[in-house]
């Protein structure tokens, strides 16, 4: 295993108990938790990962694996994913187009997003294992971490190329690509950002409730900070925009321009991180989020609050809307909701298929690729789990059904508003960062410090100097100033 690998993964073992969250498209929003498995499924005894922690009994247990298929088969293929999400959809779809192929599927799901890494590095070093991952998920947050690496295999040794990639938006193809520019995963999903609000309670602070008039209070960072201080004095301070500062992080993350780490191993932060730290605290400090760690993202009180008259907006995009806001929602907010772009365009997560550099049958992981790549199984993925199909033609299709979309749960939730359209340009608009595989860890890193300064219990100088302390601790290898 190369050094930056090894010390990614040991970075892994050591920040797992800081983490009380989920990482984005994990069990969190995908409702993978929730999917219920097939009777076919067993528990997986064989995980060498998995260990008894009886010195701190508050320590997160790791959780056991689910398997689907049979894993003893001469033929078998193994797939991972942390929930049921690949299994709903790229599997799913598979198996309507090869169904004889699809029964060699054995399915791990590793029970969550917190533990998959920790779970998945050790196979993918041991092609003899029979677990060894034949093809695997790897999320946005740490796909470098992965595409950078021997483990994984170039799409072009399965015949994928521009051709077949080219009626996918290109972020996604771009973010799949590793530091050589080699391509080495394809992601069935796209993933545009935008801000959902409240239709009434725009009416009532703004004086507008349509998200054309709407989008003009929040088209860019000033107007939205001024919107803010609007929505605070109108409702006597009852209502902010925002539940917590983390609605922050999305939009501002995927705007920076230095990767965490450069080709030369030096730590950048880069300015729109920095940024990101001093509006969190403003917001906080203005009383336009809160500062509470309850009312952060992913916690009880943050998905508590949608559809109550305090919160205005909360950061979305594709996959929010089907799997968190609908499933949190009061239904008797049904058709209140609104999505605008806001002050910025951006991306939140998606999940990328990657193929072990060891796979057992690559004509297999091919054929699982292809489905990916062919419109009317991107449209089946849609109609069956209202995930936004990575595919150009497919969307302009789906768009164009009108009633469809209107008819759909999530176009109820919006009023009839054709979410689909919506998504559109702001798809094809999307930049990405500079990545590097450093950047899911550092990012947390960041977030620790962001909440230090933000809730006002350091200084920024020291919130700065303990991360970049803290970053040294644990990549040796990073030059930090």
């Amino acid at each position: 295993m190369k050094k930056k690998l090894l010390a990614l993964v040991l970075c892994l073992a050591m920040t797992l108990t800081m983490m009380t969250g989920c990482s984005e498209k994990g069990s969190e929003d995908a409702g993978g938790d929730k999917a219920k498995t097939e009777d076919t499924e067993k528990k997986d005894n064989t995980d060498d990962t998995k260990k008894e922690d009886a010195a701190d009994p508050t320590a997160t247990p790791i959780p056991e694996n689910k398997v689907t298929g049979n894993v003893d088969a001469k033929d078998a293929f193994v797939v991972y994913g942390w929930n049921t999400d690949i299994q709903d959809t790229v599997l799913k779809a598979f198996a309507e187009k090869y169904p004889e192929d699809a029964k060699r599927i054995v399915f791990v799901n590793t029970g969550g997003s917190d533990f998959y890494q920790q779970k998945i590095d050790p196979l993918l070093e041991d092609p003899n294992n029979k677990y060894y991952p034949d093809m695997y998920g790897m999320e946005m947050d740490y796909i470098r971490k992965y595409t950078d690496e021997d483990i994984t295999m170039p799409m072009k040794d399965l015949g994928i190329g521009d051709e077949q990639l080219k009626n996918m938006y290109q972020y996604t193809v771009e973010a799949a690509r590793n530091k050589k520019g080699v391509l080495k995963g394809v992601s069935w999903q796209a993933c545009p950002g935008g801000l959902v609000y409240r239709r009434s309670l725009a009416k009532k602070y703004l004086g507008v409730s349509e998200p054309e008039e709407v989008q003009k209070f929040f088209k860019d960072w000033e107007t939205t900070k001024k919107t803010a201080q609007t929505i605070k004095e109108k409702s006597s301070e009852k209502c902010r925009l925002y539940c917590g500062y983390t609605e922050l992080q999305r939009p501002y993350q995927a705007q920076r321009k230095d990767a965490w780490v450069d080709d030369d191993s030096n730590l950048k932060i880069d300015k729109t991180m920095q940024d990101y730290m001093e509006v969190a605290k403003e917001y906080v400090d203005n009383g336009f989020a809160s500062a509470g760690s309850a009312d952060q993202q992913w916690n009880d009180n943050w998905s508590a609050t949608m559809g109550d008259d305090n919160i205005f907006a909360y950061t979305a995009c594709t996959w929010f809307n089907q799997f968190t806001l609908r499933e949190n929602v009061d239904k008797k907010t049904y058709g209140d909701w609104a999505l605008i772009q806001g002050p910025t365009e951006f991306y939140w997560g998606g999940t990328w298929m990657g193929v072990g550099s060891e796979c057992s049958d690559k004509k297999l992981a091919a054929k699982i690729i292809s489905v990916l790549c062919d419109k009317d199984c991107m449209k089946s993925i849609y109609k069956n789990k209202n995930d936004y199909p990575n595919n150009k033609e497919a969307v302009a299709e789906l768009a164009q059904d009108e009633k469809a979309v209107k008819d759909s749960d999530v176009g109820k939730l919006f009023g009839g508003q054709n979410f689909i359209k919506f998504f559109q340009p702001i798809a094809e608009k999307i930049t990405l960062p500079k990545m590097c595989g450093e950047d899911f860890y550092i990012n947390n890193l960041y977030n620790d410090q962001v909440a230090q300064y933000a809730t006002g219990k350091k200084d920024k100088d020291t919130a700065i100097a303990d991360f970049k302390a803290k970053v040294k601790d644990q990549y040796d290898y990073v030059n930090v100033e």
